[in-house]
């Protein structure tokens, strides 16, 4: 729009210049004509050639004139396209930061989604690590009572030897699962 403005400031000032010019000729056409009229009478041809003079800066004035009026309108126009152009990038401006928005809101969501994702992941390990573990003590449950029929089948225990050391033994930590074991368990297990 500079470029507009200043051609448009380049015909003003053509205008100007040139308005200036033909006041300047009509001022010395006047002065002219009072310094004849007090000096001589004017003949026709001198009046005529100042009428001439007159109408053909008058038609200039005119002219000029219009394309003055011309070029206000179309800087009016340009303004009008400036302000609709200003106005549409506001609009641009905002929908951007719309979408920026947006756009990290889905970035979270993605975030969210991940960190449920990874939640469920580790449950799924901890259900089968659970699993895991109820199978081992299901099978070292089966070993404790295979224990304790091949020690129902010994017979009596003789005196001075307790059967508490296989029913209420300490517990021991597994070494394959990190869990606590009882010592009827660990016996079994070595067996």
């Amino acid at each position: 729009s500079s470029g507009i403005n200043a051609e448009y400031g380049e015909k003003e000032d053509l205008i100007i210049k040139n308005g200036e010019d033909i006041l300047k000729k009509i001022e010395n056409s006047i002065r002219s004509m009072e310094a004849k009229s007090t000096s001589s009478t004017p003949n026709n041809s001198e009046f005529n050639k100042m009428r001439f003079e007159k109408d053909t800066a008058l038609k200039k004035c005119v002219k000029l004139d219009s394309q003055l009026s011309a070029i206000k309108k179309s800087k009016d126009l340009l303004q009008n396209q400036v302000t609709k152009l200003e106005d549409e990038l506001q609009s641009l401006r905002l929908f951007y930061n719309l979408h920026q928005s947006l756009s990290q809101e889905a970035s979270l969501k993605d975030q969210y989604d991940t960190q449920v994702s990874d939640l469920t992941e580790r449950l799924k390990q901890r259900e089968a690590e659970l699993l895991a573990s109820q199978h081992e003590n299901d099978a070292l449950a089966a070993m404790v009572k295979r224990l304790e029929r091949q020690l129902s089948q010994v017979g009596p225990i003789p005196n001075g030897i307790s059967t508490r050391h296989f029913n209420a033994s300490p517990s021991v930590k597994s070494s394959r699962t990190g869990k606590r074991m009882s010592s009827s368990s660990t016996i079994s297990s070595l067996m």
